[in-house]
C-alpha cells in the first residue's frame, strides 16, 4: 500500500479528532508541488542527474561550487517568528563573464544562465580555489595563475578564481516551503493548545486526589491512590529511565499502558477506592493516559510523514533537503520545535500530581529496608528506624552506613524526630502498625530468645 493512502487511512480510522485531521500533513497537496518542482527544474535543463552532480560538488574537497541551495536567507535574523522559508538555488558563475563554471550544463542551459547573470547586479565577488596542474601557467579561461609555491611539494597549485553566485528564479520549490511552513506552525498550535487542555485535566486531578487521600478525611482512599501511583511510576509508559529518559515509540507506550490497565485489574485496585470522587478521578487518570498515546501516536504519523516526502523531494529534484531541513529548523523559533505533550504532561504528573501521594521508598530505613518507625536522626541528617539503631550500637558500630560518619554512638532519645514520626503515622498507618509488631517481637526474642516468637505464633 502507497504511504499516501496508508496515512489518509490511519488518519480517518484511528480515532483521531476532526481539528487533528485538518491540521495534519498534507502529503498528497505536497507530492503534487514536488512534480511541479521537478518540471520546473526540467525546463532550464536541470535533470536529476545533473543538478545532482552540480550541488554533490560543493561537498568534495578542493573541488568548484557550482550550485547551492539554501532555505533560509543566511543573512536574515533568525530569531524572528514565525520562521518563513526562503528556498534560493544558487548557480555559480564566472565573475567577469557570467559564464556557468560547471561545464557538465548543456548549451542551452548554460547561454539562459549567462544572460540570466548578465542581467542582475553584481554580487560580491568570491575566491574560488582550484586545483590545476603545476605544468600549467593559465586556467581555461585565460586568467593567469600565482606564482607557485616552492615551499609545497604537492602535485599542483592553487588558482584563485573570481566567481559569484546567482540566483535561479524558482517558483514551485517557494509553493512547497510555503505549505509545509504552513502546516509546522499549524502543528505546533495544535500541539500547544492539547497540552494546555490535558495540564488543566492533571490539575483538576490533583485537587481531587488530593482531597480524597487526606489522611483525616472519612473513608480516605491513600492506600488505594498510592497503589496506582506506584505501578504507573513502575510501569514507565511513556519514558524509560534505564535509557537516560528517553521517549518510547507509540507502540511501546500502547503495550505497557496495556499491561498497566490489566495489573490494575488483576489486583483489583479500582473496586478498593471508598469515595465515589476517587473512583472518577481514576477514570480520568486512566483516559488521560490514552489521550497522551493518542498524541503520541499522531505526532509519529505526522513526523514520519514529513520524513517520507522530504525523501521524494530529494529523489525527484536532487536537491538534498533531507540533511539539510533539520539544520534549518534548528535556526527556526522554538514554536516549531515544541515539547512533545506526553513528555510535557508526564513532566507535570511527576511534579504536580504524583507527590501528592508520598512514596514508602523515600521513608525506608537503609538498615532493614521498611519504614523507619521511630525514626532517629542521626546529627549527619541520616534517618533510621530506632530498632536498627539499637542493634548498631549494641555492635559499637560508629560509622554512619550512608556516609560513614562517627555518629552512631553519640545518638539518644533526644535523636527521636516527632515530626516525621507524626507524618509516618498519617500517611503510613498500616506500614507503621505492621512495623510495631516487628518490633514488638524483636523486642521479645531479645528478652526471652527464639522460643518467644513461636510462644507468641500459637498465643495470637
Amino acid at each position: 500500500m502507497k504511504f499516501a493512502h496508508a496515512f489518509r487511512e490511519r488518519l480517518q480510522n484511528d480515532g483521531y479528532p476532526a481539528e487533528w485531521v485538518d491540521a495534519a500533513i498534507s502529503y498528497r497537496q505536497l507530492k503534487k508541488c514536488i512534480k511541479k518542482v521537478e518540471r520546473e527544474l526540467e525546463r532550464l535543463g536541470l535533470d536529476v542527474e545533473t543538478l545532482g552532480q552540480a550541488l554533490r560538488s560543493a561537498e568534495k574537497e578542493r573541488d568548484e561550487r557550482h550550485a547551492e541551495y539554501l532555505l533560509l536567507d543566511p543573512d536574515a535574523d533568525a530569531s524572528r517568528a514565525p520562521v518563513v522559508f526562503e528556498p534560493k538555488l544558487l548557480i555559480a558563475v564566472d565573475e567577469a563573464t557570467g559564464a556557468p563554471l560547471d561545464a557538465r550544463l548543456s548549451p542551452t542551459t548554460r547561454d539562459y544562465l549567462q544572460q540570466l547573470a548578465l542581467s542582475k547586479p553584481a554580487g560580491p565577488r568570491v575566491a574560488q580555489l582550484r586545483c590545476l596542474d603545476s605544468s600549467s601557467d593559465q586556467d581555461s579561461s585565460g586568467g593567469a595563475s600565482p606564482p607557485p609555491d616552492s615551499s609545497s611539494s604537492a602535485p599542483c597549485r592553487p588558482l584563485f578564481r573570481p566567481f559569484r553566485m546567482v540566483e535561479l528564479p524558482l517558483t514551485s520549490d517557494s509553493e512547497f516551503f510555503g505549505i509545509l511552513q504552513t502546516e509546522l506552525s499549524g502543528l505546533a498550535a495544535l500541539q500547544s493548545r492539547e497540552t494546555a487542555r490535558l495540564s488543566a485535566q492533571v490539575t483538576a486531578l490533583g485537587a481531587i486526589v488530593s482531597k480524597a487521600t487526606e489522611p483525616t478525611a472519612s473513608k480516605a482512599d491513600l492506600a488505594a491512590w498510592r497503589r496506582v501511583f506506584e505501578l504507573y511510576v513502575d510501569s514507565q509508559i511513556f519514558f524509560s529511565t534505564a535509557t537516560g529518559e528517553q521517549q518510547r515509540d507509540a507502540a511501546t507506550a500502547q503495550g505497557l499502558l496495556s499491561r498497566f490497565s490489566d495489573e490494575l485489574g488483576r489486583q483489583g485496585v479500582a473496586r478498593g477506592f471508598k469515595r465515589k470522587e476517587s473512583a472518577a478521578a481514576f477514570e480520568r487518570f486512566v483516559r488521560l493516559n490514552v489521550e497522551m498515546l493518542l498524541s503520541l501516536h499522531f505526532q509519529e504519523i505526522n513526523d514520519l510523514a514529513m520524513t517520507k516526502i522530504l525523501k521524494k523531494f530529494d529523489k525527484h529534484t536532487a536537491l538534498n533537503i533531507k540533511s539539510t531541513f533539520p539544520a534549518t529548523l534548528s535556526r527556526a523559533p522554538l514554536s516549531l520545535h515544541p515539547v512533545s505533550t506526553a513528555k510535557a504532561i508526564c513532566q507535570q504528573l511527576s511534579t504536580s500530581l504524583l507527590p501528592l501521594i508520598p512514596s514508602l521508598d523515600d521513608y525506608l530505613c537503609p538498615v532493614c529496608f521498611s519504614i523507619s518507625w521511630r525514626p532517629i536522626r542521626l546529627r549527619c541528617n541520616h534517618i533510621f528506624c530506632i530498632r536498627c539503631l539499637v542493634v548498631l550500637q549494641r555492635a559499637a558500630q560508629d560509622h554512619c552506613p550512608l556516609c560513614r560518619g562517627n555518629v552512631v554512638m553519640e545518638a539518644d532519645s533526644a535523636n527521636l524526630d516527632p515530626a516525621l514520626a507524626r507524618f509516618l503515622q498519617r500517611y503510613f498507618p498500616d506500614e507503621v502498625r505492621a512495623k510495631q509488631r516487628e518490633n514488638e517481637v524483636a523486642v521479645g526474642v531479645d528478652r526471652y530468645g527464639e522460643s518467644f516468637r513461636e510462644t507468641r505464633c500459637v498465643v495470637m
